[in-house]
């Protein structure tokens, strides 16, 4: 049975044999051709298998494989995070299996005859679009890999190799403009793939692979991610949520933190969504790791690093603030830090966070329990008070994002500030994101204020912050983000540090926010050039001795 299914896996490349999803559910290629393919209803029915691939909540701790956070239910943590790339830990058999549903609905779908041609045209816009997506996830991690457009038979396995990167970049692209041509501008409730979230895809693939400082890039990458930036913003079908604040960011209502929440997550900023619903297979219950922080949970810690990148609210980093104080730092914030991070001090579902070590009435404290902070924070981020508390909340209905409108603003801020630098537009996009939360606009005119930028190089800083605070905690972004600005090497190489406190002369308490870093140094990354991108499964190689390792593994 074994060798049956490594030679399966072989032929589909791991399209599904090795995938938990296909193994429990009727192999949707092998049903009778008599009874199933005859109608756009079976082919919608395959297409909606393609949403369990979506970027979803178990995402939600990669930031711990970042300068972000660590991971404070340590036996969760993997060996990415320390910096150990080993070809075992990696596969690539959910993004084959999802490119293998996407082609088998490609090619069924031609046979179906009678067929309502605008129903075809949107199901085959939603397979195009997991397809781009699936080969997105595959050459951002891999560099070449194997290019497939149909689905394959025992003997198609012979001459299958790694295609160069950059073709696959094409299809990725080709398929794009051809979902965007067939899907409706935006889909009822969001989740479903829409002409908004092609666009969004192409502006997000468009932009990785612009930066010719890096090993992959594309000449017009950054003049592609603007212009699908652009068309998703013309759709006019979405906006940010709490867009409508007017106030400045010491008076901010906290409106921004119920985004996150069950109650406001259904929302005009979200493009697409994964929908969990609480009592069926797909409850939300992966951020009960970071849903008990009274009782010292820390599925993610933030560091000091991360803290340290939120400015006052004048707008000011803190390396240049007047009015920041270290010993009360939580203060005089931009409000998505208080948003966004736990810390101590505050009241959580009704129970004082304490974060100072040897505090044994709290066991919230560092080190105080093998799950508890490493840091001296906890994440806030998910921490809704209607559903999640300190006996509650491992299963409830959640939308998670897995494509917001935030994402199109940044990127078209940043793409157009490459283009043009200091571009009028690229501060209009980026004040956006700012102002909604009463943070003062970026500009190039007034030099006595902490906003201003003077250079291009000064927005770029400026913009890449956003994405930083904006999608913490959110998925795999920073990490990505790092490689495609060529700064992994130095942000990766560094150990990532908690708060500073300092302990009392008897040992027995400690006072919070003073003193040195004298928690552990945490570990670092340790990013080699040729993490650039990850090694080639190893599973892979022994199944075909077609597929080569990437350099410097």
């Amino acid at each position: 049975m074994n060798k049956y299914i490594n030679i399966l896996a072989s032929v589909a490349l791991t399209m599904g044999a090795a995938s938990c999803v296909d193994l429990d559910q009727y192999p949707i290629d092998q049903v009778s051709e008599g009874t199933y393919w005859k109608t756009l209803d079976d082919a919608e029915q395959v297409v909606t298998y393609l949403y369990e691939y979506l970027p979803g909540v178990y995402l939600a701790d990669e930031d711990i494989n970042t300068d972000n956070c660590v991971h404070g239910i340590k036996w969760a943590a993997g060996n990415l995070t320390n910096g150990i790339y080993d070809p075992l830990d990696f596969g690539w058999s959910s993004e084959y299996s999802a490119i293998r549903k996407a082609n088998l609905v490609l090619e069924k779908i031609e046979e179906i005859e009678n067929a309502d041609d605008t129903r075809k045209k949107e199901i085959q816009g939603q397979a195009l679009f997991f397809r781009a997506l699936e080969y997105y996830q595959l050459i951002k991690q891999f560099g070449d890999v194997p290019l497939v457009l149909n689905t394959l038979e025992l003997s198609d396995q012979e001459g299958i190799t790694r295609t160069d990167w950059k073709t696959v970049y094409d299809q990725i692209m080709d398929d794009l403009n051809t979902a965007i041509s067939y899907l409706p501008d935006r889909s009822p409730a969001s989740t479903r793939a829409s002409k908004g979230a092609a666009y969004t895809l192409k502006s997000r693939v468009a932009l990785y692979f612009a930066n010719p400082e890096c090993k992959h890039y594309v000449s017009d990458g950054y003049r592609t991610a603007a212009d699908a930036a652009k068309a998703c913003m013309n759709l006019g079908t979405y906006s940010l949520y709490d867009s409508d604040y007017a106030g400045t960011a010491a008076d901010y209502d906290g409106n921004y933190a119920k985004m996150f929440w069950n109650e406001g997550a259904r929302n005009s900023e979200v493009i697409l969504g994964q929908e969990y619903i609480e009592g069926s297979s797909d409850e939300c219950w992966f951020l009960a790791f970071e849903t008990f922080p009274t009782v010292g949970w820390g599925g993610l810690d933030p560091t000091q690093s991360f803290v340290d990148c939120f400015e006052d609210v004048e707008g000011a980093p803190i390396s240049k603030s007047t009015i920041y104080d270290s010993t009360n730092p939580f203060a005089n914030r931009d409000p998505r830090l208080e948003i966004t991070v736990l810390h101590d001090g505050e009241t959580m579902y009704g129970r004082d966070i304490k974060v100072a070590p040897l505090s044994a009435n709290y066991p919230t404290g560092i080190g105080t329990h093998g799950d508890a902070t490493d840091t001296g924070y906890y994440a806030q981020k998910y921490l809704d008070p209607s559903i999640a508390g300190e006996d509650g909340g491992w299963a409830y209905t959640y939308m998670f994002p897995s494509f917001r409108y935030t994402e199109v603003l940044l990127a078209y801020a940043e793409a157009m500030n490459e283009l043009t630098p200091l571009a009028d537009e690229a501060f209009d996009a980026v004040n956006q994101v700012r102002n909604r939360v009463g943070m003062p606009s970026l500009q190039k005119t007034d030099a006595s204020k902490p906003t201003y930028c003077a250079t291009q190089d000064d927005l770029r800083q400026r913009i890449r912050n956003e994405w930083r605070i904006e999608f913490a905690m959110e998925g795999d972004r920073r990490q990505w983000d790092c490689r495609r600005w060529n700064i992994a090497m130095d942000v990766f190489n560094q150990p990532r540090m908690g708060v500073n406190y300092t302990l009392s002369a008897d040992g027995n308490s400690a006072e919070m926010w003073t003193g040195d870093h004298i928690t552990v140094t945490l570990t670092t990354l340790r990013y080699s050039e040729h993490n650039y991108v990850y090694p080639i499964p190893q599973d892979e190689i022994d199944l075909n001795p077609n597929i080569t390792q990437n350099e410097g593994y």
